[in-house]
């Protein structure tokens, strides 16, 4: 026969009042609150997904533009 522990004390895990905030959604948050700084009243309203996608290839396509600008430079 198997033995089972009895708890005697009732005690439960602890909950917790509420779980911390997500990485991501307090990075988003900063995002969202930096972008409504810098935009102009007209682009504050639309989605900003939309926009840091397009500003995300943008960058890409710039800095590996430079990059290679600047690799021909050196080795050539």
């Amino acid at each position: 026969m198997s033995r089972t522990k009895k708890v005697t004390g009732g005690r439960q895990a602890p909950k917790r009042a509420a779980s911390p905030p997500s990485v991501f959604k307090e990075a988003w948050e900063n995002i969202n609150r930096d972008f409504n700084r810098l935009l102009p009243e007209t682009l504050r309203k639309r989605d900003k997904k939309k926009f840091v996608l397009w500003l995300f290839i943008l960058e890409i396509l710039v800095l590996g533009t430079v990059g290679k600008v600047i690799y021909d430079w050196l080795a050539g």
